[in-house]
């Protein structure tokens, strides 16, 4: 149970992170917060290998 936890734990600050990343770009690219969020989500994803 302490492993799955510890993915979860690290899947969730994954995806913090990538949250962050998104809205830095957003802000400094100019572009949709809400497109730039899932492309950096789905990239996140994809190199995780979910």
């Amino acid at each position: 149970m302490d492993l799955q936890k510890s993915q979860l734990d690290q899947l969730s600050r994954l995806l913090q992170s990538s949250m962050t990343t998104s809205k830095e770009i957003s802000d400094i690219s100019g572009e949709d917060k809400i497109t730039v969020t899932l492309l950096t989500v789905g990239c996140t994803l994809a190199v995780a290998g979910l």
